[in-house]
């Protein structure tokens, strides 16, 4: 009995070896595709140029333990969900870099909406690495403008690092 549990254990090991090493490469290697469909949908929603900031944020609210915490839009908020269920993998928690990903608070500074989304839909080499396409993903391709606004929030200073609440 024991060899069994000990081989089905060595098994799953292995299961999630395999597995690490596949969202790594995923991660390390872009494909060259030319899909223009999730790129032109996301220019279509792309924040009006009038506008002063892509976000809203309020902070200075704390909670029954004492801690502060900021409410933001629903923009921010899904742009947050979707850079912690994709992007955090690389670019760390609250997208500080890694030291195979860059700082996307300093980059970002120097991005518009429209290279932002040229540069998530289609890939970006860089110096250390390769970020992928995230164009045929769903889970980003739909979301370039929310996480745009929660990149901007971070990036500007104007949301500190941590989960935000969204407004009621």
């Amino acid at each position: 009995m024991g060899g069994l549990i000990n081989c089905r254990a060595r098994k799953h090991r292995s299961a999630r070896i395999i597995l690490v090493a596949t969202v790594f490469l995923q991660c390390a290697f872009a494909v060259e595709d030319t899909l223009e469909q999730p790129l032109e949908q996301a220019t279509a929603s792309a924040p009006e140029s009038g506008a002063s900031a892509p976000y809203s944020v309020e902070c200075g609210q704390v909670n029954d333990a004492g801690e502060p915490f900021c409410y933001v839009d629903r923009d921010t908020y899904i742009g947050w969900r979707t850079f912690h269920g994709n992007c955090h993998v690389c670019h760390a928690q609250d997208a500080v870099g890694s030291t195979f990903a860059p700082n996307l608070l300093s980059r970002i500074q120097d991005f518009d909406f429209e290279m932002f989304v040229d540069s998530t839909a289609n890939g970006y080499t860089g110096q250390v690495g390769v970020m992928p396409p995230w164009k045929d993903n769903p889970n980003v391709n739909k979301r370039y403008k929310e996480l745009f606004a929660y990149l901007k929030a971070r990036s500007d200073g104007a949301l500190p690092p941590g989960r935000p609440k969204k407004k009621p």
